[in-house]
């Protein structure tokens, strides 16, 4: 199943414990973000381009140094080191209607908390811009 039919089968079933009031999901605004096997998937409502541009301006933030990073109009990626070894890397790409996908893992294995903590920032410096 692609992560593109993953994210919108998870927006729906977020959607649907809403109606029901079976639970509080946790969406900013249009956002939507869950983690899975190691990676935080999430779905932005602004483009490519200020995607990228909030990660970098993330990481630089919480002071953890870009190693590599890779940009054109199909997919872009952010690599950054982190002080205690571990790397995190976003990988962003386009989706349907305006949409931009995301996927953070932190470590070889995942780090759940660092990956919220890194998708919160990116969400905080795309707070304000018009998608």
């Amino acid at each position: 199943m692609s992560i593109n039919k993953i994210l919108k089968l998870f927006v729906v079933a977020v959607l649907m414990l809403a109606l029901c009031g079976c639970g509080r999901p946790t969406i900013i605004g249009t956002d939507a973000a869950v983690y899975s096997r190691g990676n935080l998937y999430a779905v932005s409502g602004h483009d490519l381009n200020a995607v990228y541009k909030a990660a970098l301006a993330s990481l630089k933030q919480l002071e953890i140094e870009v190693a590599e990073k890779n940009k054109d109009v199909f997919y872009a990626k952010v690599v950054g080191n982190i002080a205690d070894g571990r790397t995190v890397t976003i990988r962003i790409k386009p989706g349907e209607n305006k949409a931009t996908e995301l996927r953070i893992n932190t470590g070889k294995f995942g780090d759940e908390e660092r990956s919220r903590v890194i998708y919160a920032k990116i969400q905080q410096n795309l707070k304000g811009i018009s998608g």
